[in-house]
């Protein structure tokens, strides 16, 4: 695993478009941008439930691994976005005596969320997956707010909405991948080919992705 590692947050799961995918969104404070990870509705019932504090009258499967690890090992330190192939993501457990332990991005966060571990993910899986997400479109599809935006992201042209036009036709390709309707964004970007994955990047049918 590189080095080069930058801390992300989770910003929560949420449903996208008119058929409801579900998605992961993380979010890099640092430019504040963000990458979706389209997941299954049965992963996302499980980490919304731990996010919200919930907690299972019994051990579930994520309980059971978070208590074996901190009773027989060295615990948890990092959960990691370690690479995208063909846009399906891929994590790491980091314990604290070295070892790594490959995991599903959904399984990792939930993880993350019941050790309270630092998240990052590598610098070249963010450059590639991320993209700035302007705050009126956030509100508008997520209903969410992920916060300021990052110095330098809105000194663009005129002809870009967020400031960055590239970021504006990713924004708009992956909408248009969703079902969205063009003139309900009113994306005047450049068509782009972006779209991937399953625990998945934009673009693709979480009903048909790896997890299960």
């Amino acid at each position: 695993m590189a080095d080069d590692l930058r801390d992300i947050t989770f910003e929560g799961v949420f449903s996208v478009g008119p058929e409801g995918f579900c998605c992961a969104v993380l979010r890099d404070p640092e430019t504040s941008r963000v990458m979706p990870v389209w997941i299954s509705p049965v992963a996302a019932a499980a980490l919304e439930a731990r996010a919200a504090g919930y907690s299972p009258r019994r051990p579930g499967t994520h309980e059971l691994l978070a208590d074996a690890l901190a009773e027989t090992g060295p615990g948890v330190t990092d959960i990691v976005v370690t690479a995208a192939s063909e846009g399906v993501f891929m994590a790491t457990i980091v314990l604290d005596g070295g070892e790594r332990l490959d995991a599903r991005v959904s399984d990792a966060l939930v993880l993350s969320l019941l050790v309270d571990a630092r998240l990052s993910a590598e610098a070249e899986v963010l450059d590639q997956y991320a993209f700035f997400l302007p705050p009126e479109q956030a509100r508008e599809y997520l209903h969410a707010d992920f916060g300021p935006e990052a110095a330098g992201d809105g000194a663009a042209g005129p002809d870009s909405a967020s400031g960055d036009a590239q970021a504006d036709a990713d924004f708009a390709e992956m909408m248009r991948e969703l079902g969205v309707d063009e003139s309900e964004f009113g994306a005047d970007g450049p068509d782009t080919d972006g779209g991937t994955d399953t625990d998945t990047g934009s673009g693709s049918d979480p009903d048909s992705d790896s997890e299960d």
